[in-house]
């Protein structure tokens, strides 16, 4: 399918009623072309019923290098108790094309697994941006 912008992709992306397939592509496109729309679209869809479309999203954040991480750990700041968040941001982070992202988010990781995951990864998201903001990214 093709897209003529970013907003039809999402439409597209976002349509609970279309073939995951359709929904896959849509994330293709919004993956290929970054900009702060289509990277906030694909950090939600990472919380959609369809686990295929959630990894395709994750996959497509995890191309996009740090251009996606302070999105997502904004994310993670708000919405920690979100289990399928966590858990594509988890595969978004050590599955990073930017190596330096997981590495960085080394500690991030291990604050999201465990019993007490939602307020261990709001500190460690919030310090990561604390200190990402200090280095100017």
């Amino acid at each position: 399918m093709s897209y003529t912008s970013v907003n039809d992709a999402i439409l597209a992306a976002t349509n609970i009623n279309a073939a995951s397939q359709d929904r896959e592509a849509a994330i293709a496109y919004l993956g290929s072309h970054p900009s702060a729309e289509s990277i906030n679209a694909l950090i939600d869809l990472l919380e959609t019923d369809d686990a295929g479309v959630r990894w395709k999203a994750a996959d497509a954040l995890a191309g996009l290098g740090k251009r996606a991480l302070t999105p997502l750990l904004h994310a993670l700041v708000e919405k920690s108790d979100s289990r399928w968040l966590l858990e594509g941001a988890t595969h978004v982070l050590r599955d990073n094309r930017d190596h330096n992202v997981a590495k960085m988010t080394e500690g991030l990781r291990a604050a999201m697994k465990g019993p007490g995951a939602a307020v261990a990864t709001v500190t460690a998201a919030g310090e990561l941006l604390v200190k990402l903001a200090g280095e100017g990214a």
